[in-house]
């Protein structure tokens, strides 16, 4: 998006308002329609995608946003989008190449990658009172805005009050507005997404195992870490997909790190007592998953020992030990592939939902 801004290029996004039943768009899918067809993201595929490309591609045509409802209750509908049934409301507007546009996709992007999550809220309307409208999108952090606004302070302050409940999640909220509203007649609400930075991907252990599992770990959307307290099996030219490689004691290793609610630790170390201390360090953080390889017979031994160095049984019992889901793995690369299958399990355990609720203004 930013790059077609500053080529001065319209295009138009698309978005997912409201879902029911067997659709293929999940909630939070987006989908960027350069005005020659050309897609970025995804609605679902197939020929949903296709009738939803059409319609952005008539939006930046006529300057004009689309509200559209799919319904596939009906046999015929649903056999002709080869879908099993169900409601899909997707919402079609126009990015244009604007000055407010640029510093909001900016202001985005730089808060990314400091690690910070941004909520971008974007007035729905059924049609826009100029163009391009001003006043139809804001970003916003726990703490207030950060670029662009509302047409209306008041409903700035409301948007970010309605969604500071739902901030750390992954659920889009779509506030609808219950009473007309004279001076905006073509607003039917307000669509805020929650857009976090990649999930971390902590790998303990250089070694074989670390190796592919960076790689993979990089290769389905995580930030990799790695760390290893031999410094020739964490470096930069050894693993080239990490975003960042750590040598020296793991104890201060993760002594210095933030490890918050969207990191992944994976103890992958050469030894049974590097493992012990990776676990030990990290059992009662609030990582969103911590595992451990090693057989049946080690991991047991070392949650005895942990038990006895007074690290509690609740920290000890959400360990993935053995990690990996059991696909009878062999080689380091197999064993890599069964880890990552768990963490996308993890992961995606809870499927997103879009919370909707109705408004006054």
């Amino acid at each position: 998006m930013l790059t077609l801004i500053s080529e001065g290029r319209k295009s138009a996004l698309c978005s997912v308002l409201a879902r029911s039943g067997s659709v293929p768009a999940p909630a939070g899918s987006r989908l960027l329609v350069r005005e020659d067809g050309t897609l970025a993201g995804t609605v679902g595929g197939g020929a949903l995608e296709g009738q939803v490309t059409l319609d952005a591609r008539d939006a930046i045509a006529r300057d004009a946003p689309v509200i559209r409802r799919f319904d596939f209750g009906g046999a015929k509908t649903a056999e002709s989008l080869q879908i099993c049934g169900g409601r899909i409301t997707l919402y079609t507007e126009v990015v244009y190449p604007t000055g407010s546009e640029r510093e909001l996709v900016e202001s985005t992007l730089r808060e990314m990658k400091k690690s910070r999550s941004v909520a971008l809220a974007t007035a729905v309307m059924s049609a826009y009172p100029d163009t391009p409208p001003a006043g139809h999108r804001m970003a916003f952090g726990r703490q207030g805005p950060i670029a662009g606004g509302l047409a209306e302070p008041g409903w700035s302050e409301l948007v970010i009050e309605k969604s500071l409940p739902l901030f750390d999640g992954d659920d889009p909220l779509f506030l609808e507005v219950e009473n007309p509203v004279q001076r905006c007649s073509a607003l039917k609400g307000f669509l805020i997404d929650f857009i976090h930075p990649a999930p971390v991907l902590i790998v303990f252990g250089g070694g074989h195992i670390g190796r592919p599992l960076a790689r993979l770990g990089a290769l389905c959307g995580f930030r990799v870490v790695v760390a290893d307290d031999r410094a020739e099996f964490a470096s930069p030219e050894r693993f080239p997909d990490a975003d960042q490689t750590l040598s020296g004691d793991y104890g201060k290793i993760i002594g210095q790190l933030e490890i918050g609610p969207r990191h992944y630790l994976v103890s992958v170390t050469r030894c049974h007592t590097t493992d012990l201390q990776v676990i030990e360090h990290t059992a009662g953080t609030p990582a969103a998953y911590i595992g451990m390889i090693g057989s049946r017979r080690k991991t047991s031994m070392i949650r005895r020992e942990l038990e006895g160095k007074g690290i509690a049984r609740e920290h000890l019992e959400r360990i993935h030990a053995p990690v990996g889901v059991d696909i009878k793995a062999e080689t380091p690369e197999e064993i890599a592939v069964s880890i990552i299958a768990q963490l996308i399990a993890v992961r995606r355990a809870h499927r997103p939902t879009i919370h909707h609720e109705k408004i006054f203004l």
